[in-house]
């Protein structure tokens, strides 16, 4: 199986041990027979300022809780996914969605959509062993993509 090239890209933003993980999940959902694809991968605050801005300041609806340094994008160690028909259109609400998650799950992931309380089905996210402010202070620290 091959990785396509938006997946491949959005995957080399990642931190290296996450890039790992990343490409072991797609590849295991594509092995599935599930047309999957890797739609984001590590932001900049900026770009997660503008997206937290998002149906509060700027027009468009919601599509993050996470101010910038509040969002694993930020850090290297998070992705998010969708699974597209064969003609090549996301399938949000698909139970193929929940599978990719499950497929997550089983390498040892963290997956949005097994949340408790808010539901991100379509995140992804290697298990760091620290908080978002311990990522916070590694990144000032110069300790955090090494």
């Amino acid at each position: 199986m091959d990785i396509d090239p938006r997946s491949a890209g959005n995957i080399a933003t990642l931190r290296k041990d996450a890039q790992g993980k990343a490409r072991e999940w797609l590849l295991q959902c594509l092995e599935a027979g599930i047309n999957v694809k890797v739609i984001c991968g590590t932001r900049t605050y900026q770009e997660q300022a503008a997206l937290y801005a998002k149906g509060r300041t700027t027009r468009g609806p919601k599509v993050t809780n996470a101010q910038a340094g509040y969002s694993w994008h930020n850090f290297g160690v998070a992705w998010d996914f969708v699974v597209f028909d064969a003609n090549g259109n996301p399938l949000w609400d698909s139970p193929l969605m929940e599978r990719c998650g499950k497929i997550a799950e089983s390498l040892g992931l963290e997956w949005g959509g097994g949340w408790t309380g808010f539901k991100d089905t379509p995140h992804i996210q290697i298990k760091t062993g620290c908080t978002l402010a311990d990522a916070r202070q590694r990144v000032k620290d110069g300790k955090w993509w090494a």
